[in-house]
């Protein structure tokens, strides 16, 4: 297809929904009514063709979809993604799987015309214009669907699940009216409260992931675990204990996930079942009353089950009426989700099974101390068993401007909990305010709690030697030998073995009582 064909196309209206994505760094977006769904890379199938930029093929539901890495095909650099995911296109009766970085959200454009692609390039000859976001007022250029699956070499694929592409008004008596071209929603099952979300604020679906321990979930929340997704350790969140709407049975074991990826990193969101993606219309969301739901700040409103398809309708129970609708801005916007996002870290470089021991040890807290290892101007340890708690930082913080070690007060479980900056303690510049800094919380004498904000939490790890250092013999109180300790631990195994210094919370906080009294 020429470029002078795509420039003249008339298929972009530019007062439709677009979604937005990043492909080699590159912030493009597609018309809404082209695009299905993003699923996770997964393994990838070799095919009997070769085209320029073809990966090879994707499972989706039985039907192999061809994958398309665009920076092949127009000249990009290639580099590693961190976590890719395909975006999968329709047009015509056809779909394809395009590689990308990342989805950029659900957007409309302020301006009344596209701006038309020019130039001979590879790209532009897939371009159907340019146009200015209307969150963001980035200038995004638009692909164009037709062209991208007109491209040659490419082998087509009819597309296996039409009727999530389609309108019609009615079919038939009794099955309601289909929903009219909006933004695709994922409609889901948490329990028994139905849930939906809009498809372009989910990463990638997970069918099964398997949730490991980690000290993340040491802290009474909605975390219940992590999962291993492209080389990382993944926070996994039990979206109904995050809404305040009950618990997934059994912890979520065996349930699917969705990510979301925020700005400092991905999280898992643990459901009990996908049921469909469906458009949805802008007069669809019905609002829902500000008392009515717990964590309002994290719905949108709620979609009434009368008009969705037929097929959708029959997973439900006669008593299922409305899904409640997700405002993925809630979710983004949510501290406990910002820090467990940035405590995200990379997977230890150990052997599948030696790792799955290890796992299960500290889960059976038997053999060896598990410590909690986190950023203090280098990596040091606390016994896990020291921590009643992990907070994020600055929920319900009320702060003080005295200066010092002391930050302030946290409301928790009927508590007044103070909280000090361990990185002032041990003479170092305060940490910037991050969602990556947490709270760790310890008990001292008289059933107090006090709690120690610390950078970036690191992992959960066992310490297989606890060796300590002579005693220097000085004159130091209380507080400055408890904050520096010179006992260490050895963490980790094999190849990241490490030895690191042991921050004794509860020493340290019981010298702080003795100071104060």
């Amino acid at each position: 297809m020429s470029p002078a064909g795509v420039q003249e196309s008339p298929e972009i209206d530019p007062a439709e929904d677009f979604g937005g994505l990043l492909i080699g760094g590159l912030p493009l977006a597609l018309p809404m009514r082209a695009l299905r769904e993003v699923v996770p890379l997964g393994q990838v199938e070799r095919l009997p063709v070769r085209a320029e930029g073809l990966l090879g093929a994707i499972d989706l539901r039985g039907v192999l979809v061809p994958v398309l890495d665009l920076r092949v095909r127009v000249g990009l650099e290639v580099r590693p993604v961190d976590w890719p995911c395909v975006v999968l296109v329709v047009e015509a009766g056809q779909i394809l799987g395009l590689l990308c970085e990342g989805v950029t959200g659900v957007f409309r454009s302020q301006e009344s015309r596209l701006n038309r692609s020019q130039g001979e390039t590879p790209m532009a000859a897939l371009l159907a214009g340019s146009l200015r976001r209307g969150d963001s007022r980035e200038l995004v250029s638009v692909l164009s669907p037709r062209a991208l699956l007109a491209l040659p070499g490419l082998p087509r694929t009819e597309d296996p699940e039409p009727h999530r592409q389609q309108t019609a008004a009615h079919q038939g008596q009794g099955q309601g009216q289909a929903l009219a071209p909006g933004q695709p929603m994922m409609l889901t099952l948490c329990g028994a409260v139905p849930l939906a979300l809009p498809a372009m604020a989910v990463h990638a679906t997970l069918p099964a992931p398997q949730i490991l321990p980690s000290v993340l979930a040491q802290g009474g929340g909605a975390c219940v675990g992590v999962l291993e997704h492209a080389g990382e350790e993944v926070p996994v969140v039990d979206l109904l204990s995050l809404c305040r709407l009950g618990r997934l049975p059994q912890g979520g074991v065996g349930c699917p996930a969705f990510l979301v990826r925020l700005e400092s990193g991905l999280v898992a969101m643990l459901i009990e079942r996908v049921l469909d993606v469906v458009r949805v219309g802008p007069d669809e969301v019905l609002p829902v009353p500000a008392f009515a739901l717990p964590r309002q700040d994290l719905f949108d409103g709620a979609l009434a089950v009368h008009g969705l398809p037929q097929d959708v309708r029959a997973l439900l129970s006669p008593t299922t009426h409305q899904f409640l609708v997700l405002r993925p801005e809630g979710l983004l916007a949510e501290p406990s989700l910002q820090a467990l996002a940035a405590s995200v870290r990379p997977v230890a470089a150990l052997g599948g099974g030696r790792r799955a021991d290890s796992a299960q040890r500290l889960a059976a807290g038997v053999g060896q101390r598990a410590m909690v290892t986190y950023e203090l101007g280098r990596e040091v340890a606390t016994p896990i068993g020291q921590i009643r708690e992990i907070l994020p930082f600055g929920c319900e913080l009320a702060s003080f401007e005295i200066g010092g070690a002391m930050l302030g007060l946290v409301a928790h479980r009927g508590r007044s909990i103070p909280v000090l900056c361990l990185s002032r303690l041990h003479g170092l510049p305060p940490p910037a305010v991050t969602p990556a800094v947490s709270v760790l919380v310890v008990e001292a004498e008289g059933d107090e709690q006090i709690g120690f904000a610390v950078p970036m939490l690191r992992s959960i790890e066992p310490a297989d030697w606890e060796p300590a250092l002579p005693a220097m013999g000085d004159a130091r109180d209380a507080l400055a030998q408890a904050v520096h300790s010179r006992q260490l631990a050895q963490v980790g195994e094999a190849e990241v073995r490490r030895m690191l210094q042991v921050v004794d919370l509860q020493r340290i906080a019981r010298a702080l009582q003795q100071r104060i009294a």
